[in-house]
């Protein structure tokens, strides 16, 4: 299984660059930019809850989807 998570989707649909989300949250940059990127290898609760209520998300799989690779 594989974690993807949509924050390059969410920051698109609302016209929010990196740097503006990492600035509004006070979520460190890298951090920002691995989960933008998703190449992210593990995250925190802080993490997640900041950007739910950041993007006013009603649920955590709005920001994260897990995917079955073959094999799973």
């Amino acid at each position: 299984m594989k974690l993807n998570c949509k924050l390059k989707e969410l920051c698109e649909a609302q016209g929010i660059t990196q740097t503006q989300l990492s600035r509004d949250t006070g979520l460190a940059p890298s951090t920002v930019g691995k989960l933008y990127r998703n190449t992210v290898v593990r995250i925190d609760e802080n993490t997640i809850l900041t950007l739910c209520k950041y993007f006013e998300l009603k649920g955590i799989e709005e920001l994260l989807q897990i995917e079955r690779e073959a094999g799973d």
